[in-house]
C-alpha cells in the first residue's frame, strides 16, 4: 500500500467530490493531497511538482470532465517518459467496458466507479501500489 506521505493529486471538475475524496483520503491517514479542476491544470502540478522533493505519487482522476477528459489525460500523462509509470486511478460515474478498455489499454493502474466507500478505494489503491511496486506489495 502507498505510504501515508504519498503525495496524491485528486482531479474533479466538482467542488464537492474533490473535498469527498480528499476527506476520505485524510481518514485513511493521507496528508500530501494536492487537488485541481481539471486536466490542464493537473498536469501542469504534476510536471511542477515533478522537481520539488515531493513529485506527486499517484493521481485519481474523473473520467468525465469539461476540456480534456480523465482519459485524455492519462494519455498526457503516460506520453511523457517521466511519468509512464505513475501511478493513475480513474474515478467516473460510467461502468461503460469501452471506457475501461481504452482505459486498460492506455496504462490506468485502475478504476473506481462512483459512488464508492474508503473500502473501495483503499482496494483500488493496493491494486495500483501491487501493479507499479510489485516487489512492495
Amino acid at each position: 500500500m502507498f505510504a501515508k506521505d504519498t503525495h496524491i493529486l485528486v482531479v474533479d471538475d466538482s467542488l464537492n467530490i474533490r473535498r469527498l475524496i480528499m476527506d476520505t483520503l485524510q481518514k485513511m491517514g493521507f496528508s500530501k493531497i494536492a487537488t485541481a479542476e481539471e486536466a490542464n491544470e493537473a498536469f501542469s502540478k504534476i510536471v511542477s511538482f515533478s522537481t520539488t522533493p515531493t513529485p506527486v505519487q499517484l493521481v485519481l482522476s474523473d473520467l468525465n470532465m469539461p476540456g480534456p477528459s480523465g482519459l485524455e489525460f492519462l494519455k498526457q500523462v503516460r506520453a511523457h517518459e517521466v511519468f509512464k509509470t505513475l501511478p493513475f486511478i480513474l474515478i467516473t460515474t460510467e461502468s461503460e467496458k469501452g471506457a475501461v478498455i481504452e482505459a486498460a489499454v492506455n496504462g490506468v493502474s485502475g478504476y473506481i466507479v462512483k459512488p464508492f466507500n474508503v473500502d473501495t478505494l483503499t482496494k483500488r489503491m493496493r491494486e495500483a501500489h501491487a501493479k507499479h511496486f510489485p516487489s512492495k506489495a
